[in-house]
């Protein structure tokens, strides 16, 4: 038997604003889900953002075999650790489920703007409606083209629209624009369940959103909360948290016993560190890096230190970042991270941060880097198995407390063809702490301006929620992996998995006379070629888009 899935994917949704709701009766239809189905946290990818997390939604497997690591991948070949470009669906088009359950079966697929979708692309019977991050965030970017017309406006705010909005905590108009959003939602996935699709994806960004502006408020944990702050900026994140689980409710009204809902969330939302752990000064004070002459040093770590202070006001820094060239650019966010501050020459290894609460650190090998001066092989394999042992060791000069909770080498997290674009460490420091760019201090604050823009953050769990079809009811299980969602949807839907997946079918989640009349069918992979990547105008407005979340430089 195929059941009809409808899945809805609420971007940083976590149970720590979701189950008090549930427990003063505010979210009745996840109230209702959990009761009748199943629920979990949700592991996510390593790091937990979006650009990965919402990859491995599509694709069922892990960044190793997907290849997107960040919103921009990984390069070795530029000492930021980061490529100059942006990922887009490029990376990976033709190799998702939605692809798979369009070849296997005539079965009818919506992917309602779910991340790191655009360009959108054609999908036998299906429609593709691009996710963040877009060139203008008020579009509606849609494959076929036709559909466009029904499916109506994304947002009535621009990207600057909306930043200046976060920035002056201008709740009316942030909820005025959330409001067309779910309209948009409820608008689309309605319409095409309407329509008998079978597998209807459809997507919120808006908690994400939310956590990094309000966190603080909505936190009285919160060093930087004010409980004398507006009502409104302390109570936003739970107002939208209630309309998401209203829209939820009328679109699951009335679904009969064979269509499976599941809600996921691509990870955890929280606050934000308040401290970083510099690295790079561990590193220096081993040895193991070099800084630059006295003279260029001082001058990299002031500049450095004035921008991550964020003196310019947000108005002038999209200006600047809007109209400097791209080599002055690069210097820009070089000396933001203070690489500038560094000598290459005679580094044997560095760190960057990647997301809260991972960073990188990276050997500076002969042959990869610029000016790499480690040999690969045994001198190579030693430098960061010691780097490995010693980085598991630091803590707080201060307090004594343990500043790092894991170091793994890369083929311990990944595993795939993109392993090796991968920094040659994975550090995951303790909570609280992230990693900064100061060359002189092991820990210090996060500056106040920072915390002010983005004050909320994300944790490595997510949310799973299903109930209908074969989900057994009322229960609690251990968290399974984002990558595992689509497989489960997918069997559903009576389409053979690919043989190359790094997901399972959550079978703890299903009843067990389904599963004994319907096993998990396994077929050969197909493979695609990516299509064409966004444009260098694109680019530039995405870029936008995710420096004011600071997810990219």
């Amino acid at each position: 038997m195929r059941y009809r899935t409808l899945v809805f994917g609420v971007d940083g949704a976590t149970f720590e604003v979701i189950d008090p709701l549930v427990a003063a009766g505010k979210m009745p239809a996840l109230a209702g889900l959990m009761a009748r189905g199943v629920r979990a946290g949700l592991r996510s990818t390593c790091p937990p953002v979006s650009a990965p997390a919402w990859t491995t939604f599509l694709t069922g497997k892990q960044p190793g075999k997907h290849g997107v690591f960040c919103f921009q991948n990984f390069d070795a070949r530029h000492y930021s650790g980061f490529s100059e470009t942006l990922v887009n669906s490029s990376h990976f088009r033709g190799k998702t489920l939605l692809d798979h359950a369009a070849e296997a079966a005539p079965i009818r697929t919506l992917s309602y703007r779910i991340p790191m979708t655009y360009p959108p692309w054609d999908i036998p019977n299906g429609v593709v409606v691009s996710g963040f991050p877009l060139p203008d965030r008020r579009q509606t970017y849609v494959r076929p083209a036709e559909a466009a017309a029904e499916l109506g406006p994304a947002s009535p705010l621009s990207y600057d629209e909306t930043a200046a909005a976060m920035k002056t905590l201008d709740v009316a108009t942030l909820e005025a624009s959330n409001r067309v959003e779910l309209e948009g939602l409820e608008r689309a996935v309605g319409r095409y369940l309407a329509r008998g699709f079978e597998l209807v994806i459809g997507f919120t960004g808006i908690p994400d959103t939310l956590h990094h502006g309000f966190w603080a408020f909505h936190d009285a944990a919160s060093p930087l909360h004010d409980p004398a702050a507006p009502s409104g900026a302390r109570t936003i994140i739970e107002r939208a948290y209630a309309e998401i689980d209203a829209t939820i409710g009328r679109l699951t009204a009335g679904l009969d016993d064979d269509t499976a809902v599941i809600v996921v969330s691509d990870h955890g939302g929280g606050p934000a560190p308040f401290r970083h752990v510099n690295l790079n000064a561990f590193l220096a004070a081993r040895g193991y890096l070099e800084q630059a002459a006295a003279g260029r040093a001082r001058v990299a770590t002031t500049v450095g230190r004035v921008l991550e202070r964020g003196r310019l006001a947000l108005p002038g820094r999209l200006w600047l970042k809007r109209r400097l060239p791209e080599r002055l650019g690069r210097s820009l966010r070089a000396l933001r991270k203070a690489t500038g501050a560094i000598a290459w020459e005679r580094t044997r290894a560095y760190a960057i941060p990647i997301h809260y609460p991972v960073s990188g650190v990276w050997v500076n090998v002969a042959g990869r880097q610029p000016k790499g001066i480690v040999a690969p092989g045994e001198e190579y394999e030693q430098l960061r198995r010691t780097l490995a042992r010693e980085l598991a060791g630091l803590r707080d000069p201060d307090t004594g407390a343990p500043l790092v909770v894991r170091v793994a080498l890369r083929e311990e997290v990944y595993a795939g063809p993109h392993t090796v674009d991968a920094p040659d460490l994975i550090v995951e420091t303790t909570a609280g702490y992230h990693g900064g760019s100061d060359l002189d201090r092991l820990v210090s604050p996060v500056p106040p301006a920072v915390l002010r823009r983005n004050n909320g953050s994300h944790t490595f769990e997510g949310i799973l929620v299903a109930a209908g079809g074969p989900f057994r009811q009322g229960v609690a299980l251990d968290a399974p992996s984002l990558a595992d969602v689509l497989p489960t949807a997918l069997h559903l839907l009576g389409v053979p998995l690919p043989d190359d997946l790094d997901g399972r079918v959550v079978e703890e989640a299903l009843d067990a006379a389904y599963l004994a009349t319907h096993p998990v069918s396994v077929t050969a992979a197909r493979h695609a070629n990516g299509g064409p990547a966004a444009g260098d105008e694109d680019e530039e407005e995405m870029r936008r888009y995710l420096q004011g979340l600071g997810y990219v430089e």
